[in-house]
């Protein structure tokens, strides 16, 4: 028999509960779709890793997909392959996800599936050996990716002597230190017993789902410590270590210690032009975040595409993008090119960036920037992956939970005032790191750089 497609949560809204045994559930049925997307949520994430476990909360993930103790790792794929649907996981710096995406009508036996993996998966010996294997391919792989190289040496230079700097699936030498009783444990503590929280969206059940999380083992384990990042950029006057021959550094000093040059082999020279995000962060500033950044770098038509790309045709990527963590966050321009035109690339970049700041922006721009978001979230309303995400996103950020068309109505409602406020929070003179990461540049054309400042 075929499980029942529930039509009675129509136009029912977002519903959030915490079962009794501590599993949280986010859900949002939407009669009108055919599909579900369902996803585990563990609050664990390479930043609440500690030396000599580098990389742990990434390799458990991927083993979360050989085996649990009634269901082969065969068995897990085929379940999901036969339902033509598909089930996939990721690791990032504060959250593992697991998730599926299936017809509706097979909402219930993936959720069986995906409990399964949270609380039974079984770490065979001989599979953590193969996958590690696998792990150390896809680092290494990750090496030869000039952006994800790059971004991970921006982390670096943004968060020194934080875990947030550290690659999320750690080094190949950190994956071959981790041994199968560690890999275990931390499963059992983050993953079993952790921290869960569940978001759904789809024409489901809620209150089957609900019931099936209850049936769910108690979570036990305590929160994980993590070492904050109260300010992403240091005020220059409150560390003695940067102090040069006992003074404060001076202004064109200071300007230095904010320009990094970092050689690597690859073909093209890739820019970064980064900002802390204010902080703390309410759903009205991500808003503010998302209009700005479409209207700096995120479109065609944005001051950055058009100056870099449509006008001086000295690149070919070019855009920017915003990321957001529990306690700071970054806005990004980014370009990337031929080594030759580096000095007038950086040149641009900073001029476009101080511009915003002193003649502010046009009407124009800011009411196409605020359709351009909207028109996206209208696209993604149709997708229910997304639509899981964005409830999770919500939940981790300390945001209410919104319908789209609320969203919409809040982002149209943005005032000039509004965002120019968030604007020149964000963009301030002298809070920036530039990172060029690439072919080594000639001395001369550093100095170029250095200048143009």
């Amino acid at each position: 028999m075929k499980p029942k497609i529930n039509k009675s949560s129509s136009n029912a809204g977002i519903v959030q509960k915490t079962c009794s045994n501590g599993v949280t559930l986010i859900a949002e049925p939407i009669e009108a779709v055919r599909t579900a997307a369902i996803g585990f949520w563990f609050s664990c994430g390479s930043r609440y890793e500690k030396e000599g476990h580098r990389g742990v909360s990434h390799f458990a993930e991927h083993m979360l997909f050989k085996g649990t103790e009634s269901r082969s790792a065969f068995d897990i794929a085929a379940a999901f392959d036969r339902m033509g649907g598909y089930a996939n996981a990721f690791t990032e710096r504060e959250q593992v996800c697991l998730y599926c995406v299936v017809p509706a009508v097979h909402a219930g036996a993936a959720l069986d599936i995906l409990c399964d993996m949270a609380e039974n998966s079984v770490f065979p010996d001989a599979e953590i050996e193969r996958e590690r294997f696998v792990i150390e391919s896809e680092i290494t792989a990750s090496l030869d990716d000039p952006e994800e190289a790059a971004l991970d040496a921006v982390a670096e230079i943004l968060w020194p002597d934080n875990p947030l700097s550290l690659p999320i699936a750690g080094t190949v030498e950190d994956v071959q230190k981790l041994d199968a009783d560690f890999l275990r444990s931390w499963y059992a503590d983050y993953f079993k017993n952790g921290d869960l929280t569940v978001c759904v969206s789809g024409n489901v059940d809620t209150d089957g789902i609900y019931r099936r999380l209850k049936k769910m083992a108690p979570r036990t384990s305590k929160t994980i410590s993590v070492k904050t990042v109260k300010t992403l950029y240091p005020d220059r006057k409150s560390i003695g270590e940067k102090r040069v021959a006992g003074r404060l550094p001076s202004d064109s000093e200071e300007k230095k210690r904010r320009l990094h040059f970092l050689n690597a082999d690859f073909q093209q020279e890739q820019f970064f032009i980064l900002y802390p995000l204010p902080y703390p962060f309410s759903l009205k500033t991500y808003y503010c975040f998302s209009v700005l950044n479409a209207l700096i770098g995120d479109t065609m038509s944005s001051r950055l595409f058009q100056a870099l790309r449509e006008k001086s045709g000295y690149c070919y990527t070019v855009y920017s993008f915003f990321s957001m963590y529990a306690d700071c966050g970054y806005w990004c321009a980014y370009a990337c090119a031929p080594k030759k035109n580096a000095a007038e690339i950086v040149a641009v970049m900073r001029s476009e960036l101080e511009l915003l700041v002193q003649k502010g922006v046009a009407a124009d721009e800011v009411q196409a920037a605020k359709e351009h978001v909207c028109g996206e979230e209208i696209i993604n309303a149709e997708d229910t992956e997304y639509r899981m995400k964005r409830l999770a996103r919500c939940r981790f950020f300390g945001f209410e939970q919104t319908g789209f068309d609320d969203s919409i109505e809040a982002i149209r409602r943005l005032s000039d005032a509004e965002l120019t406020e968030v604007l020149n929070a964000l963009l301030k003179i002298g809070e920036e790191q530039t990172v060029v990461y690439g072919p080594k540049l000639t001395a001369a054309v550093r100095k170029k750089i250095e200048k143009k400042r």
